[in-house]
């Protein structure tokens, strides 16, 4: 029973929940913003661990908002997710699956917890899948679709996924 559950542990991911922040430029183009990691600065989406009492759409908005400063509609329908190694201290990684929601992006805050911390830039999704390093990720960023996932009447600062500090 003690190896069973070992390997179950060390075999089955992690669980965390991303954003898939996006928005519209002034010629109608979609944009999607990427982040830097804070270790190696790696290009990546905003993401985190599981946040109680939180739906998972609304704890991917929580780490958009405290990664990114954005604020914006989070949907409750993920678009995938992707697996990656997360580096721990003394040299340990973890396997980590994330699941994907669209953030459709009102604003960005001038002042966010991280943000001394990371670089935060607006991509065509074709240049960002072209800076991230794992391979689903670059195929959701690739066959992103946001009409298919948002309701054309999403109100920002609903209770569905409100980015605003409570």
């Amino acid at each position: 029973m003690f190896l069973q559950r070992m390997i179950h542990r060390v075999l089955k991911p992690y669980l965390q929940f991303g954003a898939l922040p996006f928005k519209w430029s002034r010629n109608g183009s979609l944009r999607v913003m990427l982040l830097t990691t804070r270790g190696r600065k790696r290009w990546m989406i905003p993401k985190g661990w599981p946040i109680p009492g939180l739906a998972p759409h609304e704890s991917a908005a929580r780490e958009a908002f405290e990664e990114a400063g954005l604020v914006g509609y989070a949907d409750p329908k993920s678009v995938g997710s992707f697996r990656y190694n997360k580096r721990l201290g003394a040299g340990r990684q973890v396997r980590c699956t994330v699941e994907v929601f669209p953030l459709h992006v009102d604003h960005q805050r001038p002042h966010w917890l991280e943000r001394g911390e990371r670089e935060t830039r607006w991509l065509s999704a074709k240049k960002a899948a072209g800076l991230v390093s794992e391979p689903d990720l670059k195929d959701i960023l690739l066959s992103f679709d946001p009409k298919s996932y948002l309701p054309c009447n999403a109100e920002f600062g609903s209770s569905t996924g409100d980015l605003e500090p409570k």
